[in-house]
């Protein structure tokens, strides 16, 4: 298996999500991680991504924080973890939707951590007082 490692900063500005999923896919491809899978890895990295801009930085102007996103491939998983300094929010902390119930209830949004957890295998947030916070996720092959 080949392997793949990156790091890319981008800035607090919903138009980064572009690069944000270019990288996603680059480092499926080039760490030999099944293709198919791309999408889906694209759609939990953007929501994690996307709830950092929105919620982490709700109080900051677009464009003036930023994410760093590091991402390594190898024979047993893809993983990337995702750093802010944005407000602290633990995914985990949230109840399991019922999305059956969600969709009834003509709600659209707050899907985000229900994707994150249903697509990647594992889901790991760290978040520290003058630290920041760091976001982990994996799936392994």
């Amino acid at each position: 298996m080949r392997a793949f490692h990156e790091r890319l900063r981008v800035a607090n500005d919903l138009s980064a999500l572009v690069q944000v999923r270019q990288l996603v896919a680059r480092a499926v491809a080039e760490g030999g991680f099944d293709a198919r899978l791309v999408n889906r890895m694209q759609i939990a990295v953007d929501e994690a991504v996307t709830n950092i801009i929105e919620h982490g930085y709700a109080a900051a102007p677009r464009g003036s924080a930023s994410i760093e996103l590091t991402l390594d491939v190898h024979a047993e998983q893809f993983r990337i973890e995702i750093r802010d300094q944005g407000a602290a929010f633990d995914p985990m902390s949230t109840a399991e939707i019922d999305i059956r119930r969600h969709v009834d209830a003509g709600r659209g949004g707050g899907l985000g951590v229900f994707l994150m957890r249903s697509i990647m295998d594992v889901v790991d947030y760290h978040g520290e007082a003058g630290k920041g916070n760091r976001l982990v996720l994996i799936k392994r092959r």
